[in-house]
């Protein structure tokens, strides 16, 4: 099976070849990790919810990925294979497949959970570029109406409870119903319809004025492009505009979420234009956006797709299903352009070295002691070392002897752990009485303890902030 086909490019080069494919990138060890932290973080919310984990495959059908038409096949990455396939867009019609099929028997409501990448294809300028995104989201099956849309702010709230906002990011969580949408739309020529609902849901002003609208419907429509703000207020002005059903469900969930988003420092906003990308949503739909350095930063998506669920489900006509999906990798550079403590930041880190090629087993069992202990410790060979003294002591000494250094304040009270730990193995052991920013501080460090005639085969260096 071949997943795509390279090629040919005529300005090619060696060096071009040895980059990633367009628009794809590497993560590097701290993205990942930071990644891995912000996952963790989201995982216990979802358990404490009762949520499972449930993992679908990343090649699927292209039926299944189009989610009943909802989907455009121009997006998909298709597989070359004999059967139809594609790698996923998105999540959730994988999800929706797997409840309907295999986890049909199960009691209602199942909650489920998922991380996972996904990918999409964009054609810029004659151009193909993959792009590749890492979510984690949650999927909740068979609870209708207020109970189903209202846990699934209520999840998504205690999310960013969870995470390290800064108050400069100002989370917002926006609002919006499908069906509301489509009552705003339905007094305007059924002809202009998809131009207005393209145009109101972008908030592109020059594209509302190029339509061919009368006075009256332009004028009612820019009236719609104004319409999001405080729940309250906007509630009331549409009640002017619709007596649709879904200004009632709109009223309800904002009075049952007002106050878990005060709580959780997050800022709510009705915008009954607002709809998001794939168009499977059939009602309550949700994004949450924060301000990054330049522009808002959409961090999480989601809403209710009962139709969607009914595409797998044919015979159901009660099916109901409602669900978000965090974009990873847009929250962790959010978290980190603002210097965010993140995973990285706070946990300890040893690095062990030698000054002698025979004190190799005395490290090692340095390495062990915070190895048992559940510390990472990693040993620096004693040729990348270098020896801080010539000719001042034996490399054979009777006692192993360790200097202990680290690299910022908060790290101390685990330099001080690291110390009883060796005292507790009866190795000699000395704290370096101050932070010692860089490897080369600690070393030189090691280099003054050596002249004030002491005798440290090994240096360990403590630490806990970013490089």
């Amino acid at each position: 099976m071949v997943l795509w086909q390279e090629r040919s490019d005529p300005q090619g080069s060696e060096e071009v070849s040895r980059q990633p494919a367009r628009g794809a990138r590497d993560l590097l060890p701290q993205d990942v990790q930071d990644n891995r932290w912000l996952c963790a973080r989201l995982h216990q919310v979802y358990r404490r919810w009762g949520y499972k984990e449930l993992a679908p495959p990343t090649i699927e059908r292209l039926d299944t990925l189009e989610a009943a038409g909802a989907i455009d096949g121009n997006v998909l990455l298709k597989v070359s294979s004999q059967d139809a396939l594609g790698l996923r867009p998105e999540i959730t019609a994988s999800v929706a497949r797997a409840a309907c099929t295999r986890l049909a028997g199960l009691p209602r409501p199942l909650r489920l959970w998922y991380e996972g990448s996904v990918f999409q294809r964009e054609d810029i300028g004659g151009h193909e570029r993959v792009q590749e995104e890492l979510q984690s989201g949650i999927e909740l099956i068979g609870a209708p109406g207020l109970a189903g849309d209202g846990e699934l702010v209520a999840i998504l709230l205690d999310a960013c409870r969870q995470l390290p906002f800064h108050p400069d990011h100002q989370p917002t969580l926006l609002l919006g119903h499908s069906a509301l949408f489509v009552a705003l739309l339905a007094d305007f020529p059924t002809h202009q319809q998809a131009g207005l609902r393209q145009a109101l849901s972008r908030y592109d002003v020059l594209q509302l004025q190029a339509l061919d609208l009368s006075a009256a419907d332009q004028k009612r429509a820019q009236q719609l492009l104004s319409v999001r703000g405080e729940p309250g207020v906007v509630l009331d002005r549409l009640s002017a505009f619709s007596k649709a059903a879904a200004v009632n469900e709109l009223r309800a969930l904002v009075e049952l979420i007002t106050e878990r988003a005060r709580q959780a420092g997050v800022r709510l906003q009705l915008d009954p234009t607002f709809l998001p990308t794939f168009t499977f949503y059939d009602g309550v739909v949700l994004r949450l956006v924060c301000q990054g350095a330049h522009a808002l930063v959409p961090v999480a998506t989601g809403g209710r797709y009962n139709r969607l669920l009914r595409h797998f489900a044919p015979g159901d006509q009660d099916a109901s299903g409602t669900g978000f999906s965090f974009k990873v990798e847009r929250l962790r550079r959010l978290l980190q352009d603002h210097r965010v403590a993140l995973s990285g930041q706070t946990a300890v880190h040893v690095l062990v070295t030698y000054e002698h090629p025979c004190r190799l087993g005395d490290a090692m069992a340095c390495l062990e002691r915070h190895h048992r202990a559940q510390v990472p410790a990693e040993l620096l060979p004693a040729d990348t070392a270098g020896e801080p003294a010539q000719g001042h002591a034996s490399p054979h000494g009777p006692h192993p002897q360790v200097l202990v250094t680290y690299n910022h304040p908060m790290s101390r009270a685990a330099a001080q752990a690291c110390v009883q730990r060796h005292r507790a193995a009866q190795v000699a052991v000395q704290l370096w009485p101050q932070p010692c920013p860089t490897m080369a501080a600690a070393k030189a460090a090691w280099k003054t303890a050596w002249t004030q005639g002491g005798s440290f085969p090994c240096l360990e260096w403590l630490t806990a902030a970013r490089d």
